[in-house]
């Protein structure tokens, strides 16, 4: 049985030089619709405050997130993201899964 990611599940993911944030928007149809936060970290954060997460735009020097993007559920699991924390999903954080989900948006493979 596949384990299924958690709604408003706050995850961490690790590049070659640095740790990222990922959230789980929302979970369905083995598609996982995740937010992805700029904040890059040199260690694991431990008791991470989500108030200080950000998107940042394309236009700051220290890079920027994504507010929404679709993958499947293997390209999820293929980041290898670890479990930190819950959090609550606000409603302004689905946006882009609305307007994904109205326009019939594809998904990351």
């Amino acid at each position: 049985m596949t384990q299924h990611p958690v709604e408003g599940g706050i995850y961490i993911t690790k590049s070659k030089d640095h740790f990222s944030i990922i959230k789980v928007l929302k979970f369905e149809d083995e598609i996982v619709h995740v937010r992805q936060y700029k904040n890059r970290f040199t260690d694991i954060p431990l008791g991470l405050n989500t108030a200080t997460l950000e998107l940042g735009t394309i236009h700051d020097p220290d890079g920027f997130g994504i507010g929404h993007t679709p993958y499947s559920l293997n390209a999820f699991w293929s980041m290898k993201p670890q479990f930190l924390q819950h959090s609550l999903v606000l409603p302004e954080e689905l946006e882009g899964y609305d307007y994904w989900k109205d326009a019939g948006g594809g998904v990351w493979e």
